[in-house]
This record gives C-alpha cells, sequence and structure tokens, in this order.
C-alpha cells in the first residue's frame, strides 16, 4: 500500500475536528446513586458512559502514509463484587514486521465516595503493564487500584494504527448494561468500508455529515464522511445454557476496508471473494503446502497400510494412530506453526499441524481427504458477512469412503471414528479441495447425547434403598465423561470424587466399561445404598422414586431470548427404575403418576409413568429433545416443557401397608 501513497502528492494542512467528547475527570457524588430500568440486584455494574472514535488521517511523519487514530473513553460503576472483573482492561495492539499499533496516551481515575466526598485515586505507572504474547501481538493491561463495591472507574486511552484493514469494531452490548454508548467514524473518500451492525438491537442515532480532511491532492481536494453511531438504554447481554458464542448475537458494529482508491489515480480493492480466500490458502505454505508433503509420513502410514483391509478400515487404523501417536498442543489455527516434519519430530502440534498431516496421510493412502476449515463454537459465526480467512480458527480432515463422507479431528478425542467433536458443531465449514471446488459445508452432529440410568433393587421396610445402578452414556454424554475420568490421576482418585459427589449414597463394587473404545455406550456400574430413601410414618411409606437423574434445574431462565437454543446434538434420556417394597405395600393411585406430553412436531417430548405389578414398583421418565437447535419464538415452549418435567419430578409417592 505504501507505492500508492507515494504515487500521488498528499500534505495535511490541519488537524481535524473532534466529535463531542464528555468531560473527563468531572464524576460528581450524584454519579454514585444509578437506578433505572437496566439495573437490578442481580447486576454487576454499569457503563454510564461510553465514547469513541477512528479517524483515518495522514500520518505527521514523513513516509508513514494514512493511519488510524482510535480514542476510548469510557465511565463505569461497579456495583458488587462480581463487577471487579470490569475495573480491568486488556488493549490490543497487532505487529507485522516493521510495522505496529502503538498506545499514545493512556489515563485512569478511581472514584469513591467516602464520608458524602468523591475520592480520586489515579491510574499509576505500576498498573499499565505492557506484554509480548506472540510475534504479531503485544498488549498493554491496566489494572484500577482501589476498586471497591460502588467504585466508578474513568479510562481514556488513544492507539495509532497503520493497519487501514483493521478498523476497530465497536461494542455496544456487553454483559453489563450501557446508559449510553457513540461511536464517530471520519473516514476520506479514498477510504471505502463495509458496515456491519451485528446483533438484534437497533441504533438509537445515526447522523452522517461531510467534513473538510484538510487534505488536497493535484486534483483537488480530499472529502470526508463523518458517522456518528448513538446507542442509549442497552440492556445487558444475558448468557444462558445451550449457546455457542455471545459475539454472534451481541451488538457489534464492524468495518471491513473494502477499496482504496486515489481519486483519478491508483485504487487497490480489499474485499475478498471466497474465491481468494481458496486461492491464497491453497498458495499459503503453512495451508496447501503442508498438504503436498505427503512422503513425509511415509515411513508411519506404510506399514498401516500393508495390514490391508478395505478403505475404511484403512482409514480407521490411521485415525486411531494419529490419536494414539500424536498430541494436541491446545492451539486452534488453520494454519501449520511446525509443519508436518517438524509435529513428527516433536509429536505434537497446533489443531492445523495435525489435521494437516491427517489429510495428507488419508490422501497418501489414495483415501480422497479435503481439509475443512471452520470456526470453533466458542469462537463466533464465520462467514456470515463477508469473505474473511481471519474468522476461521480449526481445520478438520472429511473423507470421502464410498458415497459417504467422515468428518475426522485428530484433536478430538473421544469422539468415535466419523464425528467431530461438539466443539466444531457451529453452523457450517468451508472446504478447501486441493482439487475442485471450495463451497460450504453444514457442521452437524450425527451424534446423539444419551443417558440411560437403570436400577434394580430393594426398599427395605426402615426407608433403607439398595441395589444396582449402572448409567450407560453415549455420543457427546460419553465424550465428556470420559473426558472427565481421564482428568484424573487415577480411576481410584475418579470413584473418590465421585463418591463425594454422590454423598447421600454409598457406593461399592464400582466398574467402568467401555472406557477406551469411543464406539460403544461408556458404561458405569456401581452397588449403592442409600439410607433415609424413604419416610416411614405408621402404615405408610413415603419417598420420591427418582434414584438417579433428576432434573433439578430449568437451563432456560430468561423471560425471553433473543438468540437461539443451539444444543449441539439431540438428546435423549431414559430413566428405567425397578423398586421392590416390602411385601403387604400398595401404591396409592395419584393423577400424577403419569404424564405425556410433547412440543408441536415432537420436537421435545417427555414421558413419565409410575406402575405396580405385585411387590414391584417400575417407573420410566424418557426425555427427547429430538432437534439440535430451537429458534428464539421457540423459546417459551421449551422453558415452560423443562417447568413441566422438573414439576413431575418433584413427586412424591405413598406406599400403604394393606392389614
Amino acid at each position: 500500500m505504501k507505492s500508492l501513497f507515494l504515487s500521488v502528492i498528499l500534505f495535511l494542512l490541519s488537524s481535524g475536528l473532534y466529535a463531542q467528547d464528555f468531560s473527563f475527570g468531572k464524576v460528581k457524588q450524584e454519579d454514585f446513586a444509578t437506578a433505572g430500568p437496566l439495573v437490578d440486584s442481580t447486576t454487576r455494574g454499569i457503563v454510564l458512559n461510553e465514547y469513541g472514535y477512528a479517524n483515518i488521517e495522514l500520518s505527521p511523519i514523513a513516509d508513514k502514509g494514512f493511519e488510524i487514530e482510535y480514542y476510548y473513553h469510557t465511565l463505569i460503576r461497579i456495583l458488587n463484587k462480581d463487577g471487579y472483573e470490569h475495573a480491568n482492561f486488556t488493549v490490543p495492539l497487532y505487529i507485522d514486521n516493521t510495522r505496529k499499533e502503538t498506545l499514545v496516551e493512556i489515563k485512569g481515575i478511581t472514584y469513591n465516595l467516602e464520608g458524602g466526598k468523591v475520592v480520586r485515586t489515579e491510574l499509576a505507572k505500576e498498573n499499565v503493564i505492557p506484554e509480548k504474547t506472540s510475534k504479531n501481538l503485544s498488549q498493554v493491561k491496566v489494572a484500577f487500584p482501589g476498586v471497591k463495591e460502588g467504585s466508578i472507574i474513568e479510562l481514556r486511552y488513544k492507539t495509532k494504527s497503520p493497519f487501514l484493514f483493521s478498523l476497530n469494531a465497536w461494542t455496544f452490548q456487553t454483559d453489563i448494561p450501557k446508559l449510553r454508548s457513540e461511536f464517530v467514524t471520519r473516514i476520506p473518500e479514498i477510504c471505502t468500508y463495509r458496515v456491519n451492525l451485528k446483533g438484534v438491537l437497533a441504533l438509537t442515532d445515526r447522523k452522517i455529515d461531510n467534513y473538510n480532511t484538510q487534505l488536497s491532492t493535484s486534483v483537488g481536494e480530499v472529502r470526508g464522511v463523518k458517522t456518528s453511531y448513538v446507542m442509549t438504554d442497552i440492556p445487558a447481554f444475558i448468557s444462558e445454557d445451550y449457546m455457542t458464542a455471545a459475539k454472534n448475537f451481541t451488538s457489534v458494529l464492524t468495518f471491513e476496508l473494502a477499496r482504496y482508491a486515489i481519486p483519478f489515480g491508483p485504487s487497490e480493492t480489499f474485499s475478498l471473494t471466497w474465491e481468494d480466500v481458496y486461492k491464497s490458502l491453497l498458495e499459503n505454505e503453512d495451508f496447501g503446502g503442508q498438504l503436498k508433503r505427503k512422503a513425509l509420513l511415509k515411513d508411519f502410514i506404510d506399514p498401516i497400510v500393508r495390514e490391508g483391509g478395505t478403505d475404511y478400515e484403512k482409514a480407521r487404523r490411521i485415525y486411531a494412530f494419529f490419536k494414539q501417536y500424536f498430541k494436541w498442543n491446545g492451539k486452534h489455527g488453520i494454519f501449520a506453526e511446525a509443519g508436518i516434519k517438524k509435529v513428527v519430530e516433536a509429536r505434537t502440534g497446533n489443531s492445523a499441524d495435525l489435521n494437516l498431516a491427517l489429510i495428507s496421510a488419508l490422501s497418501y493412502c489414495g483415501i480422497p481427504t479435503d481439509p475443512i476449515i471452520l470456526s470453533t463454537r466458542d469462537n463466533g459465526y464465520a462467514g456470515i458477512y463477508s469473505a474473511a480467512i481471519s474468522e476461521f480458527n480449526h481445520v478438520v480432515a472429511r473423507a470421502k469412503i464410498g458415497d459417504q463422507y467422515y468428518f475426522l479431528d485428530a484433536t478430538g478425542t473421544y469422539e468415535p471414528f466419523g464425528s467431530l467433536p461438539l466443539k466444531c458443531i457451529n453452523h457450517q465449514g468451508r472446504s478447501i479441495p486441493l482439487n475442485g471446488l471450495s463451497d460450504w459445508v453444514p457442521l452437524q452432529s450425527n451424534l446423539i447425547a444419551s443417558l440411560h440410568a437403570d436400577f434394580v433393587g430393594d426398599l427395605r421396610e426402615d426407608g433403607t434403598l439398595v441395589g444396582q445402578l449402572v448409567l450407560s452414556r453415549g455420543g457427546y454424554n460419553a465424550s465428556a465423561m470420559r473426558a472427565e475420568v481421564n482428568s484424573y490421576n487415577s480411576l481410584e482418585e475418579y470413584l473418590e470424587d465421585r463418591e463425594k459427589k454422590l454423598s447421600h449414597m454409598t457406593i461399592s463394587g464400582h466398574q467402568l466399561e467401555n472406557r477406551e473404545d469411543y464406539d460403544l455406550l461408556l458404561k458405569e456400574s456401581m452397588d449403592i445404598e442409600v439410607a433415609n430413601f424413604a419416610t416411614v410414618s405408621g402404615d405408610e411409606i413415603h419417598f420420591s422414586p427418582l434414584v438417579y437423574g433428576r432434573t433439578e434445574r430449568n437451563p432456560f431462565n430468561l423471560v425471553s431470548r433473543t438468540y437461539p437454543v443451539d444444543i449441539g446434538s439431540k438428546l435423549h434420556e431414559n430413566l428405567s427404575f425397578s423398586i421392590r417394597v416390602p411385601k403387604g405395600y400398595t401404591l396409592t393411585d395419584s393423577p400424577g403418576n403419569k404424564l405425556n406430553m410433547a412440543l408441536p412436531n415432537r420436537d421435545a417430548r417427555y414421558v413419565f409413568t409410575v406402575s405396580q405389578k405385585d411387590d414391584l414398583i417400575n417407573l420410566q421418565a424418557i426425555t427427547q429433545v429430538n432437534k439440535p437447535i430451537f429458534l428464539p419464538e421457540e423459546y417459551f415452549d421449551l422453558k415452560e416443557f423443562f417447568n413441566r418435567i422438573i414439576q413431575c419430578q418433584k413427586m412424591s409417592l405413598t406406599l400403604h401397608k394393606i392389614n
């Protein structure tokens, strides 16, 4: 881009005018009396005011060209201890060889109301800590001193950036409410940005004006557009169970440099198409280059191939070898950091290192395998608004064997062959084949997160329950449980912790089956004794029949939800309990002994039955959630569905002794 700057004479006549900022250091006693509909007993903090701007201007330093001056100013009241985290900030600063972003100004104050007076504590040098985190990123951490419940903190800083393609996004909505937030951009006509407002909240105000850039070219003055974006009374974004990254749904203003053009002079287009992304990745040594190095794995793969068998059997053995031989270092990426050769030596690497090597190994065996780039669930959706490589953070393999595709991820430790880990089930990924067409690929789970709990035992006349409990887990339930078990140093250590969590039970005869065979259900068997399981009162015995698996809490508690419920897979749970009761006792019939309900289209279903035959009480509770995603308009029904399950499972049975 520097050559474009040199191709035409531009000069700066004077600095531009700044938009209206609120005054720094002017906190008054009345600012500590925050109230209103945005604040309740759970609110951790509130932004009283927030203002920022991004100006694109010519650097006063010769030959530096254009730069972005970014300014941020905020005033936040901390309401309780849970809000202390909002008194800590991180300012990221990007580096690209000799060019880098710089922090040119920072100032902060902590305000506390003591004895009716506002006491100020200035931000000192020791509270501002610079650190370099990687080759391309450094950051400045800011920790405000003297923060208490009720404190107000004020931060103001300014950065300079030579990266016109990286105009800062502005986050209107966070996990605490804001009374007012304003962002102003001043962009000369030489730059064209695509602007997107994500989230469901609308702007309160948006104003567009022309401004004098004070810039001229040989053909005349350069015009500019000043745009002000304002939101007021912004509610906190409340995260809830079963959702992908919050940034998918919060209100954020983003900017993408689409074009840079000197009037009547050179121009350059920056907006990528998916064809551009495809070509760029294949030409990159750390992506396409790795896919072409199949022979580097020859010594490892040839012995596996010589064992013979079908392509499916070979692929399974190769995949098992990768998961056993290589270890993921915990880092995501679509570009290899070490490369296949070093990964083979070190036996570890990031997700791209391992999966690009896996793709090469399968391709070497003649099994057509393509890389699929994606964004993990905690990283947000990719490719929704534009073609951008930076939105992707993970790559997996897709092998075609016969007429069927199998998704494989060498970082997914506990999933069966052909199934992606839950972290990868995030809308869609993009195929990047060495030969062929790049296209979108749905990322859907073929697993069902299942739990089957079986109990067979006896209820003694003193109220003690004894018997065997068998828990069988499948899909992502099994993956999560295997991960939990393997996080302990030994199975004995796991069992000790298990007994603490199930403290109302005495456990003996514990067994865990299929721990290493991920194609089978993970089966956990235990002999249990539960004292005081039932209450004996004269000729009656009262007890709750759910030995295990009671739904204690509704995962859906919002009045309304503006984002989808994304479970990732279907959920199936079957609780089946057979309890032999003392002879001579019979079950008192109750209308609560049966319940059969379903959501429209049987998207979710619950069946609850209790019956008695002779001295055996049989209970079955089946919960099925038959689709992985529910839209916001389906939220209330889903919430009520779980409310009714909870109420049903609170029921108590009464046994009456027959004389």
